[in-house]
């Protein structure tokens, strides 16, 4: 390209490389703006980054698409890769106290022998109104907690509800507004089969790097320069243009930046201006859990069951779940893959370098399923994600919640603690990627 001509191009920065920067990297690019991507980690993608295991491709961190996600499959479509994407029946089950249970279809409640029968009757009906609320607002002044108690019942709450926000959201379960879990049960409504049998789950053939790979070769079809390891430290307004400071002390000019990082950091990040007070507030106000995830590939099949929700204080994990399961053992040379992951504090003891979690969680494992054989494991990765959920608590959307406008002007900010009321996911990275895309295109046109 003509240098003169790359100079006269709207030069912006894209702080972050997972799935929300990629999206707007991709859309800013081919609306003629010079991109520059710096990530901090030596590979894109975020949480779904994917690696070696075994010799075989997988994201270092679960994840999965629902029917309605049709923001990241369009993203798909646009790239070339839909076929590649199939949706597959899903299992539910639930390991309650010891026991297995199936946990997917209205009769399965009838079958869940720790609640009373009227309380079984009770989730169904309950969880059946959820599905079809749509409404949501008048539950983010309740917390899930005292509206599940309420409206479920104590036992239902104890037995069902309170194990898997207490694994979710650790220290933080009675806090969560029930918006957040009103989020959640939407999004899985309109991934059921029209039948109510069940629900359909997508996955990548070859694992979510497919569609990272795909949008990397994208953008640097469009001249987007991608900088792996290149951490930011700082981002000011010097006269005209912005200065972003990187962690190895490089100083760089942009005129628009874009940050995707958690809202604590990029409070960091925005220091050095003159920024009202109230709004570094609400920043720092949103709390956040760091997550640790173990996959492993295993020649033994432990089961057929895509995802498991879990109540037995003997297994460490929040949940477990089979993308071969899901999608077949084939991409995965015949053997099966499974996930395990938990939520914790960041000063949790999973967090230090000396723990030994593989122990733990294999022990875990056998209480799920006491056949199961660590000796038949072809490879094990432990990843550690800091900062990987956000706590929605109740005047979360009052009180924390910012726009993609900063006070900095041309610089923007997209994160998930923004797509409130939903939960975070790769689908709605991509939306709110492409939507503030399109605002800083549309800001830097009125210029």
């Amino acid at each position: 390209m003509n240098s003169q001509l790359l100079k006269s191009k709207p030069h912006v920065a894209i702080v972050g490389g997972g799935f929300t920067g990629l999206a707007a990297a991709y859309d800013l690019a081919r609306a003629g703006s010079r991109v520059t991507i710096l990530e901090h980690h030596d590979h894109l993608g975020g949480l779904a980054s994917g690696f070696d295991l075994n010799g075989f491709p997988i994201e270092r961190a679960y994840h999965f698409l629902y029917p309605s996600d049709q923001d990241i499959l369009t993203l798909a479509e646009e790239l070339g890769i839909r076929d590649r994407i199939k949706f597959h029946p899903s299992t539910i089950r639930f390991f309650h106290e010891g026991t297995d249970y199936p946990f997917m279809k209205p009769a399965d409640l009838l079958g869940f022998k720790p609640l009373a029968f009227h309380d079984r009757i009770r989730l169904g009906v309950m969880t059946l109104y959820l599905k079809h609320l749509k409404d949501w607002r008048p539950l983010s002044r309740i917390t899930a907690d005292a509206w599940l108690r309420k409206w479920m019942g104590d036992a239902v709450t104890r037995e069902v509800w309170e194990p898997l926000l207490t694994g979710k959201f650790n220290k933080y379960h009675d806090k969560i507004t029930m918006s957040w879990l009103w989020g959640r049960f939407n999004i899985r409504a309109r991934s059921q089969t029209k039948n109510l049998s069940g629900e359909r789950l997508g996955y990548p053939d070859g694992g979510f790097a497919v569609i990272v790979d795909a949008l990397s070769t994208a953008l640097e079809e469009h001249g987007v320069e991608i900088r792996l390891k290149s951490g930011v430290k700082g981002i000011s307004r010097k006269d005209k243009l912005l200065s972003v400071e990187t962690l190895a002390g490089e100083t760089l000019k942009f005129d628009q930046v874009l940050a995707t990082v958690p809202s604590h950091v990029f409070a960091r990040m925005i220091s050095g201006n003159n920024v009202p007070s109230d709004y570094i507030t609400r920043l720092n106000s949103i709390e956040y859990l760091d997550a640790v995830v173990m996959v492993f590939r295993t020649t033994q099949s432990i089961s057929k069951a895509f995802w498991y929700n879990i109540k037995d204080a003997r297994v460490p994990f929040l949940t477990l779940l089979s993308p071969s399961a899901l999608a077949g053992t084939s991409q995965f040379g015949g053997s099966d893959v499974y996930f395990a992951g938990a939520y914790v504090p960041h000063d949790h003891h999973y967090m230090s370098d000396d723990c030994d979690i593989k122990s733990e969680w294999l022990a875990g494992l056998k209480v799920m399923f006491p056949g199961f054989d660590p000796s038949q494991i072809q490879d094990l990765k432990i990843s550690k994600f800091r900062n990987a959920q956000h706590i929605v608590d109740i005047g979360f959307e009052e009180h924390k919640l910012v726009p993609f406008e900063t006070p900095v002007q041309g610089v923007y900010l997209a994160n998930f603690s923004q797509i409130y009321p939903d939960d975070r996911g790769t689908n709605f990275a991509v939306r709110d990627g492409r939507r503030v895309a399109a605002l800083m295109a549309q800001k830097k046109a009125a210029v």
